[in-house]
């Protein structure tokens, strides 16, 4: 990747220097797909100019809000239609997804996330991994900004139609630059959403991962993400 094709975020690359020099020496797991793992995100390629999944899978940034007029607004790669998250670099070997967002008033919910692929379209069908076989989902992830971040397992175009109400978790971020393990079987979907039969609708046909903020009540708030190594593990 040339250093011109390193569309970085000032802010991010910023928040990242102070990481310690331990945790910025980390290597990325290599393997992509094991029977103990598999490697689902690690930002380590482009394609067109965009970051994509350990196998090619796309990235985008999602917006929502109750008022619309008053969206949040979102930054990432300059330029990109539709929005993508910016590669930001953690060292020389190891780049990274970013994001930038600025919450707005008045809105009584809004959010923004980064929803990652986990493999390309096929003949315009999504396509999905079957990852029920796995017991833990990590990512390594650092906030600026954000008290809580929240992970979505979804599935798209493989007989499931829900807009929003996939299953969740939400966690409280910690400083630094940090790896975070989460039970897959501690996933929920919302109260008010269609109930899904989490394991056949949607580990056994996975089709992506959001990463991201959200809020109730909204203030006026902005900070930054940003998410390396994302993986499903025994």
């Amino acid at each position: 990747m040339t250093k011109e094709s390193r569309i970085q975020l000032g802010l991010a690359l910023a928040l990242l220097c102070l990481s310690s020099a331990a945790m910025l020496g980390q290597k990325t797991d290599s393997s992509q797909a094991s029977g103990e793992k598999l490697l689902y995100a690690d930002f380590q390629n482009l394609e067109n100019g965009r970051l994509v999944s350990s196998r090619g899978g796309r990235t985008q940034l999602n917006r929502w809000a109750q008022n619309m007029g008053a969206a949040p607004k979102m930054r990432g790669l300059e330029n990109a239609e539709p929005p993508a998250p910016a590669p930001a670099r953690v060292t020389d070997q190891d780049t990274a997804a970013a994001f930038e967002y600025e919450m707005r008033m008045p809105n009584e919910w809004a959010g923004v996330n980064m929803e990652v692929f986990g493999q390309p379209e096929k003949n315009g069908k999504t396509m999905a991994d079957d990852i029920s076989g796995y017991k833990f989902m990590t990512l390594r992830l650092f906030g600026k900004g954000p008290k809580e971040v929240r992970v979505e397992l979804v599935s798209r175009g493989q007989g499931i139609s829900l807009e929003s109400g996939y299953p969740q978790m939400t966690f409280r971020v910690s400083p630094g630059f940090n790896t975070y393990k989460f039970k897959l079987d501690d996933f929920r979907q919302p109260e008010w959403a269609t109930p899904l039969d989490i394991k056949s609708d949607i580990l056994k046909k996975l089709t992506s991962v959001t990463i991201g903020v959200f809020c109730d009540k909204c203030r006026m708030e902005s900070g930054t993400l940003v998410v390396d190594n994302l993986a499903f593990e025994n």
